[in-house]
C-alpha cells in the first residue's frame, strides 16, 4: 500500500473515532442538559466536530477513489507482446500526443515500427494512429488492408476500428494485422 493511502486509511479511521466519540457526547450531553447551564454550548461545539469528521471523511474517500481510478485508466506505455504474452519492445508514451504505427521504409518515419514482428507482412507503412486529447489515448485505422482490433480491458471483447478513432484506457490490447501491442 502506497504511503498516500495509508495515510487516507488512517484518516479516515480517526474520523470515524471522532464520530462515534461525538455520538456518545451529544448522548451523555443530552441527558445532561437540563442540569447544566454551559451543555448547550457544548453540545453545539460537539456537533460541529461531527459535521466537520463527516465531511473530512468523505471528502478524502471521495478524492482517493477518484484519483485511484484516473490513475488505473491512464496509459504509459505501448509494449509490443510475441505469441506467448511476453514484452518484445516497449515504448514510452509520456508527453506525446501522438504515434503513427506502421511498417517502415526507406522514407518512412514511424513513431511504432513494426517492421521486425512475425506479421510484418500484414502491416502497412502507416497502418494506424495513437492520439491523445482531452485526457484520452484513441486509436484511428488509417485505412489499412488488414485493419486494426482492440481488445477492451473493461468486457474482454475484441472490437474493429472503422472510420472513427476508439478510446482505449490501460489494459487494452491493440491488434494492428496479427500483431499484439498491449497498452498499460
Amino acid at each position: 500500500m502506497s504511503q498516500g493511502k495509508k495515510r487516507n486509511r488512517i484518516r479516515q479511521i480517526f474520523d470515524i473515532l471522532i464520530l462515534l466519540c461525538s455520538v456518545g457526547l451529544v448522548i451523555c450531553f443530552s441527558l445532561e442538559i437540563r442540569d447544566r447551564p454551559f451543555m448547550p454550548a457544548l453540545m453545539a461545539g460537539v456537533i460541529i466536530g461531527m459535521i466537520w469528521a463527516l465531511y473530512d471523511f468523505f471528502r478524502a474517500f471521495g478524492v482517493s477513489s477518484k484519483q485511484q481510478l484516473q490513475e488505473s485508466h491512464k496509459v504509459h506505455r505501448l509494449i509490443l507482446l510475441d505469441g506467448q504474452g511476453k514484452a518484445i519492445r516497449v515504448w514510452d508514451l509520456q508527453g506525446r500526443t501522438s504515434l503513427i504505427i506502421g511498417k517502415g521504409g526507406q522514407s518512412q518515419e514511424l513513431d511504432v515500427d513494426l517492421s521486425d514482428c512475425e506479421y510484418s507482412s500484414f502491416i502497412d507503412f502507416q497502418h494506424a494512429a495513437l492520439n491523445f486529447c482531452l485526457d484520452q489515448w484513441y486509436v484511428e485505422d488509417l485505412e489499412s488492408q488488414n485493419g486494426v482490433k482492440v481488445r477492451k480491458v473493461e468486457d474482454g471483447e475484441c472490437y474493429r476500428v472503422i472510420h472513427r478513432p476508439c478510446r482505449v484506457e490501460a489494459g487494452d490490447i491493440l491488434y494492428i494485422a496479427n500483431t499484439k501491442l498491449l497498452l498499460t
